[in-house]
């Protein structure tokens, strides 16, 4: 699968203006060793006029699709009219290195992800000059919030779908659809559940939905969209509210992975609500949806020509660039209604129509852990894994999130706290996760599936001697919260102080019991907890006990605790290493585990391990290249002063004799050289006068 070429648009109110920030990443395609090409600025954009655009492309749209209208060959025109006046103000060639940028887009040949903050571009229609956007490229669209956003499961063909249609019985025409798409699908070997009228009511479309020993590879909905007091859904019978909330019910299984929603705009942005963001939140992995109205037979047409290319192997986003093209001779412009949201790039990999029976559906791989797990574990564990799985890592907030997701463990916690206080957490938790994620970058991705940290890995083995001490084969989930609580929570017990909840309120009933009567065992462990004895420990602590038994942390933490890492014995470079761990590690809310150390090394390009990595060959060149550039900076990571210090270093390099790179003395002269900066301050903070040093470093270079 090529990797998209991904322009992530940011967008920030000034004033009557908005400020486009852009950033185009160009991947490289398998086996080059040249990171991603980066382009950036930033342009003032017209809110009013994109949005008058964007309306007048709607309105010519909407008015199309109107029983018994016959719109002319004018609808094409109008929608090429607006879409060129939205480019021209999104990409003004006036504007710093845009026309570099738009010449770098162009170039671009494989699938584009537009990830946005901000719902209300059309991207889909804008015309560069010589066609629509959707119609050029194989185009997906990601909104990008703090939303956490389930993994969803990937499949290897669309095995079973689920058709809902007409739920209020006042759209023949949507009862209509429903049947040609499921005869469809069912001449191509493909199982159809279809819920049309009183059968689409929202108690069993949530049951079909949520099904665990089936689960829908594909969802069609065809009906009405509701909106109320912000909230958008899908009207299920006597309207009832198919919503994000409703969905909820789904985190096992998640979403269907393909979905398509034709429905009263479906797809209309909104920052408040969009079911179609919905589905996506909740593991679906490619969403098809409409932006207005479509008339007519038009969803049909463009639906059969988008499943067609799909189970023939096509990407997501390429079948829907080819529907697209299919419809494009309809003079109501049907085809121009329709939105992807997700990786254009993604795709079912065999056809159905090949007639082979459906696999197994396998859970996750259980090799790493100590005893296999039982199925409600292993539902558990899909959850985590699936949270974990753009960061490589499986933390102990990766693991507390899945217990709260337990509906025996969520109803203790809300009965502790209150229903508000419940949700602070979930707050707080994702407040972890986007902190994780703006630090970390662009992690290597783990082979096989995130790694465990260390403190989930003393949690699976102390879950296997339970499970082995009670003579069973299998981990349970119950298992998971005894050992979770036993080993101290790592980082999460903090969070949940946070919120006020005792760690204990993660036990089983009859376990909970038992801690109240404070359980030795129990209480011990949550001593040594409180001592950072876990990988993840308190957060900002020194973790000088990483990788040992509960048991040996409660020791080192009595040792050292809260002082100072003893440095005997410590080289420089090793300390440097050690300290740079630590602040990422800060940054993230945790203490230094084995992967933020190693992350270190990789940024301090430290000599052993390229030496090392180095011996293995090409392979070894490249993790090397790409672990040592993990977290290089990007342009808006830096404040414009650091930028105007770098930009001074290197001109004190090209000056030298001979001209050189930019080294640490002439970057430290640059910096305090600088009287307003604040590093030129701490220095004073310190109690020395930087001119000395100034001096100092002019002589070293």
């Amino acid at each position: 699968m090529s990797e998209p070429a991904t322009l992530n648009v940011r967008v920030t109110e000034q004033g009557p203006n908005d400020r486009y920030e852009y950033e185009l990443r160009v991947g490289g395609g398998p086996g080059r060793d040249s990171p991603p090409l980066e382009m950036e600025y930033t342009i003032p954009v017209s809110r009013e006029l994109v949005r008058g655009y964007r309306d007048r492309i709607d309105d010519a749209l909407t008015g199309a699709a109107a029983p018994g209208r016959n719109p002319g060959p004018g609808l094409l025109r109008d929608l090429e009219r607006w879409g060129r006046l939205l480019y021209g103000q999104l990409f003004p060639p006036v504007q710093g290195n845009a026309a570099e940028l738009v010449s770098r887009l162009r170039a671009s040949t494989g699938p584009v992800l537009v990830r946005t903050n901000r719902q209300g571009v059309p991207w889909e229609l804008l015309h560069d000059g010589e066609d629509f956007l959707g119609l050029k490229y194989d185009l997906g669209r990601r909104m990008v919030g703090k939303r956490p956003v389930l993994g969803g499961r990937s499949i290897s063909r669309v095995g079973r779908a689920l058709v809902v249609g007409d739920p209020n019985g006042d759209l023949p025409s949507a009862r209509q659809e429903v049947t040609r798409v499921a005869e469809w699908l069912r001449g191509r070997g493909i199982a159809c559940t279809v819920l049309v009228g009183q059968d689409a009511n929202l108690i069993d479309v949530v049951a079909e939905l949520a099904s665990e020993e089936a689960p829908y590879d594909l969802f069609h909905f065809c009906g009405h969209v509701g909106n109320d007091a912000g909230t958008t859904a899908l009207l299920m019978h006597e309207r009832q509210m198919l919503s994000e909330v409703a969905l909820q019910g789904l985190s096992s299984t998640g979403a269907p992975p393909v979905t398509f929603i034709n429905g009263c705009a479906s797809a209309r942005e909104s920052e408040v609500a969009n079911i179609c963001m919905s589905f996506m939140v909740m593991g679906a992995k490619s969403v098809v949806g409409t932006r207005t109205d479509v008339a007519d037979d038009g969803a049909w047409q463009f639906a059969a020509e988008f499943y067609d290319r799909l189970l023939a192997g096509a990407s997501a986003g390429a079948a829907v660039r080819a529907a697209r093209a299919a419809l494009r001779a309809r003079p109501d412009a049907a085809w121009a209604s329709f939105i992807l949201y997700g990786d254009p790039a993604a795709s079912i990999t065999r056809d159905a129509r090949s007639g082979a029976a459906r696999p197994e559906e396998r859970p996750e791989d259980d090799d790493d852990l100590p005893v296999p797990l039982s199925p409600d574990a292993q539902r558990l564990m899909r959850r985590v894994r699936a949270s974990a799985a753009e960061r490589g890592v499986v933390a102990s907030v990766d693991l507390l999130q899945g217990l709260l997701g337990e509906p025996d463990i969520r109803q203790r916690i809300e009965e502790s706290i209150g229903e508000d206080s419940a949700e602070a957490l979930d707050q707080v938790i994702n407040e972890v996760f986007s902190r994780s994620a703006a630090a970390d970058g662009d992690p290597l991705p783990a082979v096989g599936g995130p790694v465990f940290s260390d403190t989930v890995n003393r949690v699976f083995a102390d879950a296997a001697t339970r499970a082995a001490a009670d003579g069973r084969a299998t981990i349970t989930t119950a298992d998971i919260a005894v050992a979770f609580v036993a080993v101290g929570g790592g980082i999460s017990s903090r969070l949940l102080e946070l919120c006020g909840v005792p760690l204990s309120h993660l036990l089983p009933p009859d376990e909970y019991a038992s801690d109240e009567g404070a359980s030795d065992e129990y209480a011990s462990d949550e001593g040594a907890s409180d001592e950072g004895a876990s990988d993840e420990g308190a957060s900002g602590q020194d973790d000088s006990d990483q990788g040992g038994t509960a048991e040996q942390g409660t020791a080192g933490a009595g040792a050292n605790g809260d002082q100072r890492l003893p440095v005997d014995g410590l080289g420089r470079s090793t300390m440097g290493i050690l300290r740079l761990a630590n602040l990422l590690a800060k940054t993230r809310g945790e203490i230094v585990g084995t992967y933020t150390l190693l992350a270190a090394f990789g940024a301090m390009d430290s000599e052993v391990l390229r030496s090392g990595m180095y011996e293995q060959g090409p392979a070894g060149e490249r993790a090397f290249r790409r672990l040592s550039g993990m977290l290089t900076p990007r342009r808006a990571d830096l404040s414009p002063r650091v930028r105007d210090v770098l930009a001074q270093a290197r001109l004190h390099a090209a000056d030298g004799t001979p001209p050189g790179q930019v080294d640490e003395a002439t970057l430290l002269l640059a910096l305090l050289e600088d009287e307003r900066s604040s590093g030129h301050r701490l220095i004073r903070g310190l109690g020395l006068d930087p001119t000395p040093l100034i001096d100092f470093l002019r002589r070293t270079r």
